[in-house]
């Protein structure tokens, strides 16, 4: 609710400012743009560690995303958008019999929207529309010692890796005020529905004489949420 009164806040700000470019003029056709979300709402992204059997949350997902607005009419806008998230690391124990572990995840998300948008005043537009955006989401869990037997060493290697896609449909409604000619700052609220993938997982012993097992989970997993993103975007063309 503080952040919700915030936005509303910005926005009798803005209107209540002097109009200072024609709104012919501030649209521009083809531009770049990123949204910064302040509560963190959409890094609400999972990883199924199946290696341990939970699920934990993998933060600092694409907190920044970056769009492509493309003003079909003064009215319409498409807006692509993708984000990147990736992160490992691996710990090593050099004493002998040595053993290392390796942890590995990333995230990257493709999306669109289309909005209706609705001049207020000269430079101020307030737009609405749905969103789409899929989220791909894989993790890697790597274990890798010297197993000691009577007789030898024998190097061994065990591997869990786990892939799926998340898909979110929600709805936005937002402003976005031009200061200057071809560049504009905004906010929206949104309402989001996540719809988490079944996680296909795949165990990779070495040395084995079985193939690798490859494991479908099936889950019926969701999540409801409200957000806020700023924006920035300036158009080019």
């Amino acid at each position: 609710m503080r952040y919700i009164s915030v936005v509303l806040l910005i926005f009798l700000v803005i209107i209540s400012t002097n109009p200072l470019l024609a709104q012919e003029d501030s649209l521009g056709i083809l531009g770049l743009g990123i949204s910064i979300d302040p509560t963190g709402a959409s890094q609400i992204v999972y990883v199924q560690n199946s290696w341990d059997d939970y699920q934990a949350p993998l933060t600092n997902v694409s907190a920044v995303r970056f769009y492509v607005p493309i003003n079909v009419t003064n009215r319409f806008r498409l807006e692509p958008s993708f984000g990147l998230y990736s992160s490992s690391s691996t710990n090593k124990d050099n004493s002998f019999p040595s053993s290392s572990t390796t942890d590995a995840s990333s995230v990257s998300t493709i999306g669109i929207r289309g909005t209706y948008n609705s001049p207020i005043s000269n430079s101020l537009i307030f737009y609405f529309g749905p969103r789409l955006e899929f989220a791909f989401v894989s993790s890697k869990h790597e274990y890798s010692y010297i197993a000691s037997y009577p007789s030898a060493y024998i190097p061994t290697d065990n591997k869990t890796t786990s892939t799926e896609t998340d898909i979110t449909f929600g709805g936005v409604v937002g402003v976005e005020y031009f200061p200057i000619r071809k560049f504009s700052i905004g906010g929206e609220i949104n309402l989001n529905y996540i719809t988490f993938g079944n996680p296909n997982i795949t165990y990779d012993d070495s040395p084995s004489p079985a193939s690798p097992v490859i494991n479908t989970t099936n889950r019926d997993q969701y999540t409801l949420y409200t957000g806020v993103l700023f924006f920035l975007r300036w158009y080019f063309l």
